[in-house]
C-alpha cells in the first residue's frame, strides 16, 4: 500500500485522467489532495535549489535562504520569478479537492486549505468543510500566505478539538514557531511539509520532546540526502511519504514522476516494517483516512 499524503490538485498541471494513470503505474493506491494556491509554476532551476537546502540546514546560514524567499515575493504577495509575477490565492479553492474526493472516494481524501490571514470567516470555513466525506485534515501555508503562525491559534485550537490533523509549510521564524504550536495544542497532531524545511536539522532534533509533531517527505525542497538524514534523526514513525506532485521531478513524457520520491525510501537501510509505514502506515494511523 502507498499513499501520497501530499499532493496538489493542479489540472492546469496534470489533468485527472492522466494523474489516474500516472498512479496506477507507479502504484499509488491513495492520494491526500490539497487545492492549488497559486499560478502553474515553472520548474525552478536544481542549482538554486540544492543552494538553498544546503543553506536552510544550519541556523546561521538559514537568513540567506529567507532573504532569497523575500525577494521573490511582491508587495501583493505574489511571486515573482525570471521576470515573471505568478499569483498566490488568499482563499484556495476547496470545493475542487471535495469534488474529486466525491468523484473518487477510493482514491482520493483532501486537505482543507484556509488562511488565517486577514479572514474573519476561517473557522467558519473550516466547519463547512470538514463535513465533506474525505475531507480529513487542514493545510496552512504561512511561508506563502505570509503569516505569523500564533494568528491561527483559534483555528488550531478547532483542529485539535475536532481531531483533525494539520500540515504546515513552515515559514521563517515566527511564520513557522512549530514548537510553540506543538506545545500550545498536545493533542493536535502537527505535520510538517518538506521534511520540516526551512528548519531540517533543527526541527528534527527538536521534535525528539515534541511527541506531537511529524514530517513527510515531498518536493524538490530536499533531496535524498535530506530525506534519509530526516529519517534516522526523527524516526520512521514520524514520517509519511509524499510528492508534492506536479511540481518537480518530472517524468520524460512532461508529465509527473511519482516513482522519484518512493525511490529515495526504497533505497533507504531500514526495515520492511518501517518502509510500510512511511509509504501508508502512518498516513492511515494519523488521517483516519476512509475506506
Amino acid at each position: 500500500m502507498v499513499v501520497d499524503m501530499h499532493a496538489h490538485f493542479e489540472p492546469r498541471m496534470l489533468s485527472t485522467q492522466r494523474m489516474l494513470e500516472k498512479l496506477d503505474e507507479a502504484g499509488v493506491e491513495r492520494v491526500v489532495l490539497i487545492p492549488s494556491m497559486n499560478d502553474p509554476l515553472p520548474e525552478t532551476p536544481e542549482r538554486l535549489l540544492a543552494f538553498a537546502r544546503k543553506l536552510a540546514r544550519s541556523a546561521v546560514t538559514r537568513p540567506i535562504v529567507e532573504a532569497i524567499h523575500r525577494l521573490t515575493l511582491t508587495q501583493e504577495g505574489d511571486l515573482r520569478l525570471r521576470g515573471r509575477t505568478y499569483g498566490i490565492y488568499d482563499r484556495p479553492d476547496n470545493a475542487s479537492v471535495a469534488a474529486m474526493c466525491e468523484a473518487h472516494p477510493s482514491r482520493f481524501a483532501g486537505w482543507i486549505f484556509l488562511n488565517p490571514r486577514n479572514n474573519p470567516t476561517v473557522l467558519d470555513e473550516l466547519e463547512r468543510w470538514r463535513s465533506v466525506p474525505g475531507m480529513v485534515g487542514v493545510k496552512l501555508h504561512p511561508h506563502w500566505h505570509d503569516y505569523r503562525t500564533d494568528i491561527a491559534a483559534p483555528l488550531l485550537r478547532r483542529a485539535e478539538e475536532l481531531g483533525l490533523p494539520v500540515l504546515v509549510h513552515l515559514g521563517f521564524r515566527a511564520r513557522g514557531d512549530y514548537r510553540a504550536i506543538c506545545e500550545r495544542f498536545p493533542k493536535l497532531t502537527v505535520i510538517a511539509a518538506h521534511a520540516g524545511f526551512p528548519f531540517f536539522d533543527d526541527l528534527w532534533k527538536a521534535a525528539r520532546d515534541i511527541p506531537n509533531l511529524h514530517i513527510d517527505l515531498s518536493s524538490p525542497y530536499l533531496d535524498e540526502t535530506i530525506a534519509r538524514d530526516a529519517v534516522k534523526a526523527i524516526g520512521s514513525e514520524r514520517v509519511l511519504y509524499g510528492t508534492d506532485a506536479p511540481y518537480g521531478f518530472h517524468a520524460n513524457d512532461g508529465s509527473y514522476d511519482y516513482r522519484a520520491i518512493r525511490g529515495w525510501i526504497e533505497r533507504m537501510n531500514i526495515t520492511d516494517r518501517d518502509r510500510d509505514a512511511i509509504f501508508a502506515g502512518n498516513a492511515g494511523r494519523l488521517l483516519r483516512l476512509p475506506g
